[in-house]
């Protein structure tokens, strides 16, 4: 178990520092593009400002992007590690031969991601929370766990559907926990309030971070499975080891 988690923190960094420079290069500048859009949209927007102020704003910004940056490669490594332990324990379950790893990634960004984006989305700048981080946190937890349930009950599902009818079935049956998560997405109350920021941006900018997260996943179970077909590849073999005869 320590190996595979030692290969899921290795490529977790390696698709932590891609995660990473995405946020400085693209998130980050997207953040503050929208910031200043709601702080326009909502007229508490400011002219005439020196040089002095224009400076501070634009080494705050900077700051902000680095720390960002830096949050997200721990960020990847953190995934990486939690992708490396499940990996040993539920990769005989798992469907998709070579593939394994990738069917474990999108579980993970389905129960880590998807799930609590269903009650809780992501902020978009300009809008603010409804609840405080006492009734947030929990919830985000437990949006987790039914997040990890539901991605159990689809490979369940495509495991027993697939081996009864067909591939094409198992896929059927694979897609309908995920219903799931849609009618919750339908029914949660807002938990957001605000927003200045056009309304086109604010979809994009959220399309941006469910990719930019999805992409984190795949990036992970790529670097994961090349590790570990190379850490295959140099196990001797035992049979060869062992003797034929005694003396």
């Amino acid at each position: 178990m320590i190996d595979r988690i030692r290969r899921g923190v290795a490529a977790g960094g390696v698709a932590g520092a891609a995660y990473g420079l995405f946020t400085w290069l693209v998130l980050s500048p997207a953040v503050g593009y929208l910031e200043r859009a709601a702080s326009h949209g909502s007229g508490h927007g400011h002219g005439g400002h020196g040089h002095a102020q224009e400076a501070a704003r634009a080494l705050g910004e900077a700051t902000t992007a680095l720390v960002s940056a830096g949050g997200g490669v721990l960020w990847g490594i953190l995934l990486g590690a939690a992708f490396g332990a499940a990996y040993y324990l539920f990769e005989p379950a798992l469907p998709g031969g070579e593939a394994k790893a990738y069917v474990l990634a999108g579980a993970g960004f389905l129960a880590v991601s998807v799930a609590p984006w269903t009650v809780l989305p992501p902020v978009v700048p300009g809008m603010e929370q409804l609840y405080g981080p006492s009734v947030r946190v929990p919830l985000y937890l437990g949006l987790i766990g039914v997040g990890a349930l539901v991605a159990a009950a689809s490979v369940l599902a495509y495991d027993r559907a697939s081996a009864a009818r067909s591939r094409r079935v198992g896929a059927v049956a694979a897609a309908l926990p995920l219903v799931a998560l849609a009618l919750l997405a339908a029914l949660a109350p807002p938990t957001l309030t605000g927003g200045e920021a056009p309304a086109e941006l604010a979809v994009a900018f959220r399309w941006l971070v469910a990719l930019s997260q999805a992409g984190l996943w795949a990036l992970i179970a790529a670097a994961f499975g090349r590790l570990d077909r190379r850490a295959g590849r140099r196990v001797p073999d035992s049979s060869a080891a062992t003797p034929t005869g005694a003396d």
